[in-house]
């Protein structure tokens, strides 16, 4: 019941920073690696809120996420888009360049001691005589399910959302049918960095906070993704769910240090057996 738990736990997390990297890589059709540099950012800004300020956790939370959704939209704005035209293999490097950046600078200003929020301990909740979630696990499971529905609400019905599924798919017949570009690459991503600040935040209250969360987490993300199928954000949604529960049901049989080398083996598999990913064609 434990394992199942805690992958389950694991899942939404990683299902809200995999939702937003599939975003940017559908959209701008390249793997932003300082993704997980954002995922960083957003747990130590919410620390800073938190602890260094004072602020309740749950303004501290909602600080982070605003703060990182707009630190993300800087950083697109300033270095990819002047080198948008250049190609996926520039944009890659940039990111990697960039991802090398945030992270010495994080770890500059913050050290690189293991911290942890301000939050009253809590108990599992019992239910005849049996350990279930945790408050905290249930707020964590709470919020994701609550995003992904905001966010096929948003994809589905509104107009802009509409656009941005447009222009994922065929850019020229959005182009041809007058969407505007630069309205939503702004939508997505002021979203997807928002996601990513969340996700940091809920990674570093389910855990410990250190500077290397966001390394451990891009390699989980991007094994998330490549299952889902080449930047599907529905196929991302349920592929992080997989892969959260694998990586937790391996302890099982392995060290737990050993839990992302279950996301790799997972990415091998796909490759071969369903290149395509869960989404075929690596549709949204």
């Amino acid at each position: 019941m434990d394992i199942i738990k805690f992958g389950i736990v694991t899942g939404c997390i990683l299902l809200l920073s995999t939702v937003g990297f599939s975003m940017i890589w559908k959209s701008e059709k390249f793997l932003n690696i300082a993704h997980g540099q954002l995922i960083l950012v957003g747990a130590y800004i919410a620390y800073l809120f938190n602890v260094t300020l004072g602020l309740p956790f749950a303004v501290s939370a909602i600080g982070s996420v605003v703060v990182t959704a707009f630190i993300g939209l800087l950083i697109a704005k300033v270095f990819y888009y002047p080198v948008r035209h250049q190609g996926q293999l520039v944009l890659l490097f940039t990111s990697i360049g960039l991802a090398y950046v945030i992270y010495g600078t994080v770890q500059a200003l913050a050290g690189t001691k293991v911290k942890a929020y301000n939050l009253a301990p809590t108990q599992a909740l019992t239910i005849g005589g049996k350990s279930f979630f945790t408050p905290h696990e249930i707020a964590i499971i709470f919020i994701a399910i609550t995003c992904a529905l905001s966010l096929h609400i948003f994809l589905a019905k509104s107009k802009s959302g509409r656009g941005i599924r447009a222009m994922a798919e065929n850019i020229r017949l959005a182009q041809i049918r007058g969407i505007h570009f630069s309205r939503l690459y702004t939508f997505i991503w002021l979203i997807a960095s928002g996601l990513a600040g969340l996700a940091g935040v809920l990674l570093a209250m389910n855990g410990s906070l250190h500077t290397d969360i966001g390394w451990i987490e891009i390699l989980v993300v991007l094994s998330a993704a490549v299952l889902g199928g080449s930047g599907a954000i529905y196929g991302a949604m349920l592929a992080a769910l997989i892969i959260g529960l694998s990586m937790d049901f391996s302890t099982l049989i392995i060290p737990a240090s050993y839990r992302p080398t279950v996301a790799f083996l997972i990415i091998i598999l796909v490759l071969f057996i369903r290149p395509q990913g869960l989404s075929k064609g690596g549709s949204t």
